[in-house]
């Protein structure tokens, strides 16, 4: 299972509002395996094909000629939505190429073609949500990708990485994320039922002795301080590592938060205009 699904099941699992809706892939390859596929959007046919061990994508209109084309060792395909904001539908591409995935945003239009190129060290998914449900590009900030902090929270560490909501104005990349305060609201929600006072008032004071428990708690701690921020609330954010982080050390960890946040995937993208 690539680290792109294994990331997406994680999440979904854990903390997508059941008002949002998730567009599966209609289109996969994994590996070269399994039959040709196809799906017809519009005036194009989308064809995935397996190639020696690896997956050929083809999106062909009606001169016959490709579009666009790629070869990776597995690829996903959504084909028939808007998600350039044009009222044209477009193919999502995603190439599990590992470092990094690339998301490929391509034009079934009048002028049709690749319009966008998105890399990332995690995978991406597609989802209806937030303030005007919009279909959004949704992924996890890769520059928490193993971190060392985050290493100890729980077994599966890549659940407490900062989530990012992108969204495509034309060929500009933007940071969505701060319109989905509601979809956060419920994942601080959901997280926060997980934690007692007695957890909070515990690490605060560094008295948890269970290291996994210790760990545990630190993660959903982060994950409500990582759901204020990227959502736009950074004042709350530090108000949340305020109350619940151990004093001594809330200035070096916030420091590192914010410079991981700079030196993230949201690189790649505008601030949004809210």
């Amino acid at each position: 299972m690539t680290r792109s699904v294994l990331l997406f099941l994680l999440v979904i699992s854990f903390a997508i509002p059941s008002s949002a809706r998730v567009y599966e892939y209609q289109l996969n390859c994994d590996l070269g395996k399994g039959n040709a596929q196809n799906i017809r959007a519009g005036d194009f046919n989308i064809a995935l094909t397996p190639e020696n061990h690896l997956c050929h994508v083809a999106v062909v209109g009606r001169s016959k000629k490709p579009v666009f084309e790629y070869t990776s060792a597995g690829i996903q395909v959504f084909a028939g939505k808007d998600f350039t904001g044009d009222g044209k539908p477009d193919a999502i591409i995603q190439a599990d190429d590992i470092n990094p995935y690339r998301l490929f945003v391509v034009s079934l239009g009048s002028h049709p073609g690749l319009v966008k190129t998105i890399e990332n060290g995690y995978g991406f998914w597609l989802q209806n949500d937030c303030d005007d449900k919009r279909r959004r590009i949704w992924t996890a900030d890769a520059a928490f990708q193993e971190d060392k902090e985050l290493v100890n929270v729980v077994y599966h560490h890549d659940l407490m990485v900062p989530e990012i909501a992108l969204e495509l104005r034309g060929t500009k990349l933007v940071d969505a994320t701060p319109k989905c305060k509601g979809y956060f609201d419920e994942q601080v929600r959901l997280v926060r039922s997980s934690l007692t006072n007695s957890d909070i008032s515990g690490f605060r004071a560094e008295k948890i002795a269970d290291e996994f428990h210790r760990g545990e708690v630190k993660g959903y701690i982060l994950k409500i301080v990582f759901a204020y921020l990227y959502s736009g609330r950074e004042n709350e954010a530090h108000q949340m590592l305020s109350e619940m982080w151990p004093k001594k050390d809330i200035d070096r960890i916030w420091n590192w938060i914010i410079a991981k946040r700079s030196e993230g995937t949201l690189r790649q993208a505008m601030p949004s205009a809210e």
